[in-house]
């Protein structure tokens, strides 16, 4: 496949990771997060639409 035409920006979006004020510095919820973040990262090009298709 091959991508004709860029995605329009109108699809153009943030992502929020969210957690409840109470949990948010437990060690368990804070390796999740940290490791969530470098997963999203590593992955950003095909996840925004610029990547390979």
């Amino acid at each position: 496949m091959q991508r004709l035409i860029e995605p329009p920006e109108a699809l153009a979006s943030e992502l929020w990771l969210l957690s409840h004020p109470d949990l948010r510095r437990t060690a368990r919820v804070r390796a999740f997060m940290d490791f969530l973040s470098e997963a999203i990262d590593a992955e950003r090009a095909l996840i925004e639409g610029r990547g390979i298709v």
